[in-house]
């Protein structure tokens, strides 16, 4: 993959990188990626093959999280950078898709500037903590604190995907565990910290725009009641997927065609 894919903005000091493709004359779709122990823009070659039916009418931007996460950096100061890079390459009127805690900024984005958001796709993800599996997230935190890759790359196969999925693709997950940074398990330790304190179920009916939920009804990481939460407060599309964990973003073959029919229909 030609190194010129991933491109970065300079956002007062901070450096936050992302990834633009697709088709160039169709509508803005942003993607905000989940939590994760690596930067996503390492498999940006696949990330670009895997959205191939989206970026087929839409132009797509996927941001990473910033280089260096600070100390108490919250979910709020995420959508605040996030906002910065928007401005900063002139997007506005986007579609916004977050997926796990992406979906968590992607919350406060478009419940802190909505005349940027059109639309919100929200994919296994949270308004609140409480729909947290507060024994995953120890583990996962524990094992950061550790800094044992290979333990929670382990931990986070098993726990996001689904058990057949999980041994089919073990070998390739479990090579990510190879060449994480000190820096790596510090934005991660930080990111989870800044799970552990979101809440925006009480604000979200100010969100006003379409919005289409994608649940798992076997989440073990945020549990599917979270999406229906989230549902029953916006009272929005939605579609639960049975038999399929919280990757099921990764798994489903028909995930991006329903996100496709919403974003065709709003």
């Amino acid at each position: 993959m030609k190194e010129s894919l991933v491109k970065s903005v300079d956002l007062n000091g901070k450096t936050m990188e992302y990834i633009n493709f697709g088709n160039q004359e169709g509508n803005v779709l942003v993607i905000l990626p989940g939590l994760s122990l690596k930067s996503v823009m390492g498999s940006a070659e696949a990330i670009v093959g895997a959205y191939s039916l989206l970026s087929a009418d839409h132009e797509i931007y996927l941001f990473d999280h910033i280089k260096q996460e600070p100390e108490g950096y919250t979910i709020e100061d995420m959508a605040e950078d996030t906002i910065k890079a928007f401005e900063t390459l002139g997007l506005d009127h986007v579609d916004l898709m977050g997926v796990s805690m992406g979906g968590m900024v992607s919350q406060v984005i478009a419940l802190k500037r909505p005349d940027l958001v059109d639309s919100l796709i929200l994919c296994s993800t949270t308004s609140s903590v409480k729909g947290l599996d507060p024994e995953v997230f120890a583990t996962w935190k524990r094992l950061g604190e550790e800094k044992n890759a290979k333990a929670l790359t382990a931990s986070f196969g098993e726990k996001v995907y689904s058990p057949s999925f999980y041994e089919q693709y073990k070998d390739i997950i479990l090579a990510g565990a190879e060449g994480v940074s000190g820096e790596d398990f510090n934005n991660f330790l930080v990111s989870i910290n800044a799970i552990s304190e979101f809440n925006v179920y009480d604000e979200l009916d100010r969100i006003q725009c379409p919005v289409l939920v994608l649940g798992a009804g076997e989440d073990r990481v945020v549990g599917v009641q979270s999406s229906l939460d989230i549902v029953g407060k916006l009272q929005c599309r939605y579609f639960i997927y049975e038999g399929y964990g919280h990757g099921v973003y990764d798994e489903a073959p028909d995930y991006q065609s329903h996100i496709k029919e919403f974003l065709d229909e709003k």
